[in-house]
């Protein structure tokens, strides 16, 4: 990993989408509000039907990024214009035709959706780092509080549409990196 690129990547990101207020938001800014359901049956569809029949589920999705640093964006109405912002000024960092990847490999960045008591899903190409598993657990503690699930998936950026998935922060953690070209 390039640290030095990783740190600008991550402050231009910043500056571009702040930080996220103090309580969480309670409406949301999102384009494609079933995208949520779509991660969710695709990746955890066991727990899919169980979940929405809860009677504290909320359908509203949040985006967000996750920077390095363990913080959080403000909310994100489409995660591939905020990375294509931050891309267009470097030509030659983009190498797929999908910049929110781009943005995910190099800044390592988490890309994060989720509606309360629902599921939180969280798609990232790169190990976490500490500061964002710890934020991610405790917004976990404060977004699942009744119901729901964690879902994630890795996207392995060489390889078109390889990746790997799977339920709970447990298991993002215990994932074995280096199967991850």
């Amino acid at each position: 990993m390039n640290y030095d690129l990783c740190d600008l990547l991550n402050r231009k990101l910043e500056a571009l989408c702040r930080y996220i207020p103090s309580p969480l938001p309670n409406k949301s800014v999102a384009k494609n509000q079933d995208i949520l359901d779509k991660y969710f049956e695709e990746i955890a569809p066991e727990y899919y039907l169980d979940t929405l029949d809860h009677l504290s589920v909320d359908h509203q999705c949040y985006n967000h990024w996750v920077y390095r640093n363990g913080k959080i964006s403000d909310q994100i109405n489409d995660f591939e214009n905020s990375a294509r912002k931050v891309t267009k000024e470097l030509a030659n960092l983009s190498f797929s035709n999908n910049a929110a990847l781009d943005i995910m490999y190099f800044s390592g960045v988490i890309k994060m959706i989720y509606a309360k008591n629902k599921s939180m899903y969280i798609e990232c190409c790169i190990r976490p780092s500490l500061d964002q598993m710890l934020y991610i657990k405790d917004l976990e503690r404060e977004v699942l509080k009744e119901n729901g699930k964690v879902i994630w998936r890795i996207v392995e950026r060489r390889g078109k549409n390889q990746y790997h998935c799977g339920v709970g922060l447990d298991s993002l953690h215990a994932f074995k990196w280096s199967r991850i070209k």
